[in-house]
């Protein structure tokens, strides 16, 4: 009897949750987790360990990209606010320094995006075997993007995103394994065998994909 009174008062707290539209939200300022992502058309994939400080508008991310039937790792350190990003191989103690063109974006569901609905990933179980999600599309004009994305009800951690260029290049990025907080707050500074590069004059990056994906 008491599984069922469970089991029903879940039922209804989810349905009530359903019952009203939620709000955009912004996510924790320190996180760190993994996330794969996908461009379908390019047939790429990567699996990558990120690092997210909105503090200091700082991105580090471990890449292992599979490109062309070719693997790549290195790591990339995107510094928003000082328009940077480093390409760190640390096999051979070697970076690159060019310029980031990118806009900071925090994670978050922007204001202007369009509530689409709201779903359980698993089951209604009392026993916290589903995850409620809420699901939002809308439009970016740097670099023009239109996006479907997919944030926890509760806490707004990031968990699915698609987005599609202009060029109707889809891409796809997962997250998982998601931690509250940065372990390693050195994770955001360059290492020391970066100190003496000099800026490229030759290439930059224009935005996170592009970075990502070179």
């Amino acid at each position: 009897m008491q599984a069922v009174l469970l089991f029903t008062y879940s039922l209804c707290l989810a349905v009530a949750s359903l019952a009203k539209d939620p709000r955009p939200c912004k996510s924790p300022p320190l996180l760190e987790g993994r996330l794969a992502l996908a461009i379908l058309k390019e047939k790429t994939f990567a699996v990558e360990k990120f690092a997210y400080n909105a503090f200091d508008e700082r991105v580090h991310v471990r890449v292992l990209l599979d490109k062309d039937n070719k693997t790549i790792y290195r790591d990339l350190l995107m510094l928003y606010r000082e328009g940077i990003a480093f390409e760190i191989f640390r096999h051979n103690q070697t970076c690159t320094k060019v310029p980031f063109k990118d806009p900071w974006k925090p994670m978050e569901i922007p204001k202007d995006a369009k509530f689409l609905s709201q779903m359980i990933i698993g089951s209604f179980s009392p026993s916290a075997e589903g995850l409620l999600i809420n699901n939002w599309s809308g439009e970016v004009a740097k670099p023009p993007l239109k996006y479907l994305i997919s944030f926890t009800e509760f806490g707004c951690l990031p968990v699915h995103a698609w987005y599609d260029t202009p060029d109707q290049t889809l891409l796809s990025v997962s997250f998982f394994d998601i931690v509250i907080g940065v372990e390693d707050p050195n994770i955001f500074i360059p290492p020391s065998f970066c100190d003496k590069v000099e800026l490229s004059s030759e290439r930059e990056m224009t935005n996170f994909f592009d970075a990502l994906m070179r």
